[in-house]
């Protein structure tokens, strides 16, 4: 199974976001997704250069929101809230094998997007999770049921939401429709992110 780090920075702290960052390069199967909300632009930047020294250049890196930060710190995408720029107007503009992700909270969402032409799709929230409360009660693993089977589009969809290994055999029936999960507690509260990341690949 696939998995993606959305990073917290704010939450981890410094020492043991860079910590996890370091754990996780080259890490099978795993993506990162650097969050950076509270932070000028060019501090922004500057943390997108670091993760992807840090990552190495066989881990995908998705930048959050910006495009324009993606491109200046070399990631290998940027990653579009439920509200961002609509994917073909970033799809335009970006360099060909670009990858976009977006965020969705419905299964409908989700489809659409994946009709855009999206690449990466996240669907939440799946479990109660804090971070997710705004959003409503959680969807639960059944909405899974109702995305698009995986061979019938080119995008991937990533459960996220009160992703724990506890719950990841809940997402198993929809291993057709799902082509991983994201999480931000999983990998930063791990004891060894890697080890977890190798675990959930196995999967």
């Amino acid at each position: 199974m696939r998995a993606i780090y959305v990073t917290d920075r704010g939450a981890a702290g410094q020492a043991r976001f860079e910590k996890t960052l370091a754990a996780l390069s080259d890490a099978p199967g795993l993506a990162v997704q650097l969050r950076e909300k509270d932070t000028t632009d060019r501090e922004f930047l500057e943390w997108a250069r670091f993760a992807r020294r840090v990552l190495g250049p066989r881990t995908p890196l998705f930048v959050n929101r910006r495009t324009d930060i993606a491109l200046a710190a070399g990631a290998d995408g940027v990653h579009l809230p439920a509200s961002g720029l609509p994917i073909p107007r970033v799809r335009a503009a970006a360099p060909r094998k670009f990858g976009i992700g977006v965020s969705t909270h419905s299964p409908a969402e989700a489809r659409l997007a994946l009709e855009e032409g999206a690449d990466v799709v996240f669907l939440g929230p799946i479990f109660e999770t804090p971070s997710k409360r705004d959003f409503g009660p959680p969807l639960g693993p059944e909405a899974l049921a109702a995305l698009p089977p995986r061979a019938e589009h080119a995008g991937a969809v990533f459960a996220i939401g009160g992703i724990s290994e506890e719950t990841l055999e809940r997402l198993e029936p929809f291993r057709d429709r799902i082509g991983g999960i994201a999480a931000i507690r999983l990998f930063q509260e791990a004891e060894d992110p890697r080890a977890l990341a190798e675990r959930i690949a196995l999967l």
